[in-house]
């Protein structure tokens, strides 16, 4: 998987699923990018000490 340095990420998945998504997430409140952040703070807690743009990976 190719890693870039744009701050983008990208994931391929069917048209259906990504109107589902969105129309959810609108539900809620909430953008794709603040869902997406929340999420990925609740899983990968070690990102939280990183939420300032600092990025302790070398990848």
């Amino acid at each position: 998987m190719a890693i870039g340095t744009s701050g983008r990420i990208v994931i391929d998945i069917s048209p259906e699923e990504k109107k589902a998504i969105h129309a959810d997430i609108k539900a809620k409140g909430m953008t794709l990018k603040e869902w997406f952040l929340e999420k990925a703070y609740e899983e990968l807690p070690s990102l939280k000490s990183n939420k300032n743009g600092e990025n302790s990976s070398k990848e």
